[in-house]
């Protein structure tokens, strides 16, 4: 089975490109969805951030992203103490979930994670190729402000937790260039999976 790491900078559209993986009948485990399975109500992830950053992140027992986010994102030590909490629960979780995949005989899956290069899933023999969908800054940005409804400093404060995405480009073994429109991004995906697959 080949595991393609997939990854990107904050609202470079990876999510669309993993979407037109999906579509195209490529399974896709996402380290997103994984984040927040593991954060559920009475996990003890969940708990163990409560105890370190305090009650007023939990909203009747579920866990207030928004509340969390102003804690960490302006606070490089919260930010990598959350990262020592939650990190191991995500890495063994998305383990678990490609042994599965591997027991359905599939030939391909796509393991969809934001932050790939920062948590080092590059150095852990996770992945046999990495694609890195890549945008302009300054699209970038915008596309950031418009989703999360972020004002430009804020904006810039989540891209500057990630690493730079032309570092990441440097480290892709494929590419995908986001800066057209969606005829245009599928096209490069069509085409990735062919390459993929031979």
């Amino acid at each position: 089975m080949k595991v393609i790491g997939l990854t990107g900078g904050i609202a470079s559209g990876k999510s669309s490109v993993s979407a037109l993986f999906k579509q195209n009948g490529l399974p896709i485990v996402d380290a997103d969805r994984v984040a927040r399975e593991v954060v559920e109500p009475g996990t003890t992830t969940l708990e163990k951030m409560k105890l370190a950053f305090g009650p007023h992140i939990i909203d009747n027992g579920v866990l207030n992203r928004a509340a969390l986010g102003k804690v960490v994102f302006s606070d490089r030590t919260a930010l990598n103490q959350l990262n020592e909490i939650i990190q191991p629960v995500i890495a063994s979780a998305i383990e678990d979930k490609l042994a599965f995949w591997r027991l359905q005989n599939v030939p391909i899956v796509i393991v969809d994670v934001p932050l790939l290069f920062e948590r080092g899933y590059d150095q852990k023999d996770f992945f046999d190729k990495i694609v890195v969908v890549t945008i302009d800054p300054k699209q970038q940005l915008q596309r950031l402000m418009e989703r999360d409804h972020l004002d430009e400093i804020q904006a810039r404060q989540r891209m500057a937790s990630q690493l730079d995405l032309n570092q990441k480009v440097q480290r892709a073994d494929y590419v995908i260039n986001n800066n057209g429109d969606s005829e245009h991004l599928q096209e490069q995906v069509l085409a990735l999976i062919k390459q993929i697959k031979e």
